[in-house]
């Protein structure tokens, strides 16, 4: 993800992991690669455009068969799950 406007803090940790999930803010101009076997979060703190890029579809079907869905953080308080 490329950030070209806005703020988001990034949350992130091994697949499966029990282990508090690690935060990176982002900001205009920075970049973020998610490597594969990684739960990440993401929560926006403002508007934000990016340019999203993936190796793999990012249609429906092929995404909703790559995605696990975990919640590592509650979004309006930014508590850790």
């Amino acid at each position: 993800m490329f950030v070209l406007s806005g703020e988001f803090d990034y949350y992130y940790r091994p697949a499966g992991s029990n282990e508090t999930p690690k935060k990176i803010g982002f900001s205009k101009g920075s970049m973020v690669f998610t490597p594969p076997m990684e739960e990440h979060a993401t929560v926006f703190l403002e508007d934000t455009d990016l340019i999203v890029m993936s190796r793999n579809p990012r249609d429906q079907t092929a995404y909703e068969s790559d995605v696990v869905r975990v919640e590592l953080v509650e979004p309006k308080t930014r508590l850790l799950k």
